[in-house]
C-alpha cells in the first residue's frame, strides 16, 4: 500500500530543542544548588514518562517536587526557545511532503497548548491534520493517542511512517505497525538509535529522500 500519512514527533524532530531542554533542566538543578548535567548525561537519563528522567536527578522524587519541576521546566523551556526554532530542513521537508500529497500529523507527549503555540510561532501549524498532544505536562500517552486516531480515521498502518528522534518513537511505530525513521539530532544519542536496528539519519532532508523514494 502506498505511503499516505507521515506521523511526526515534535520535540527534537521538528523543534530543534534538545539544548533548550538541557538548559531548562540545568536551571532547575542550579536553583537547588546541584551541579549541571551534560548532554551525554541527558541522553543516558531520558525516558518516558518524563518522571523517570527526573528520578535520576532527584531521589526520592515526591509528587510535590515533581509538580514544581514540571512548572519550572516549562517556564524555562519557553524562555530558552526564543533562541532556537525549527530543526534544519524542517520547513523544506514539510513542504516536500505536502506537495507529494501526503497527510502530515504531529503526535507528541508535549502539552497540546505548547504544541499549538510553537506551531503557530514557527509558522507550520497549517501543515498538520491533526496536532495531537497531551492534556498534562507529564509526557505520556503518545502511543495510545496515535493508535486511537488512526483506528478512528480508518487509516491503515501500511500507509504510515513515523519520523522521530527517540526509542519511544520507535516503540510508537512498532505499536502502530509501521516503519520509523530516526533523527540523531534530538533527545537520544546516535548509538542508542543505531542499536535499535532502525534507519538513523542526521538530516531531515535525508529522511524526505528516503520516504519519497518509495512513493
Amino acid at each position: 500500500m502506498p505511503l499516505t500519512t507521515i506521523i511526526w514527533d515534535w520535540n527534537g524532530t521538528l523543534a530543534d530543542d534538545v539544548r533548550v531542554a538541557l538548559q531548562s533542566v540545568n536551571d532547575i538543578l542550579a536553583r537547588r544548588g546541584r551541579v549541571p548535567i551534560t548532554l551525554n548525561d541527558y541522553y543516558s537519563y531520558i525516558d518516558t514518562p518524563i518522571r523517570r528522567f527526573y528520578e535520576h536527578l532527584f531521589s526520592p522524587l515526591d509528587d510535590t517536587l515533581f509538580g514544581q519541576i514540571l512548572v519550572e521546566f516549562n517556564e524555562g523551556y519557553r524562555l530558552h526557545m526564543d533562541d532556537t526554532g525549527l530543526m534544519a530542513g524542517g520547513r523544506e521537508t514539510l513542504e516536500r511532503f505536502q506537495k507529494a500529497g501526503l497527510r502530515q500529523m504531529i503526535v507528541s507527549s508535549s502539552h497540546i497548548g505548547e504544541l499549538l503555540h510553537f506551531g503557530r510561532l514557527f509558522g507550520v501549524e497549517g501543515y498538520f491534520d491533526p496536532i495531537l498532544g497531551a492534556e498534562d505536562f507529564q509526557a505520556s500517552g503518545k502511543v495510545e493517542m496515535a493508535c486511537r486516531f488512526l483506528r478512528e480515521r480508518g487509516i491503515s498502518p501500511d500507509e504510515c511512517a513515523v519520523i522521530g528522534d527517540t526509542l519511544h518513537d520507535r516503540d510508537m511505530a512498532k505499536a502502530i505497525g509501521c516503519p520509523v525513521c530516526l533523527l540523531d539530532r534530538g533527545h537520544q544519542g546516535r548509538k542508542e538509535l543505531e542499536d535499535s536496528g532502525k534507519p538513523v539519519f542526521h538530516e531531515l532532508a535525508e529522511i524526505g529522500d528516503f520516504l519519497l523514494a518509495g512513493t
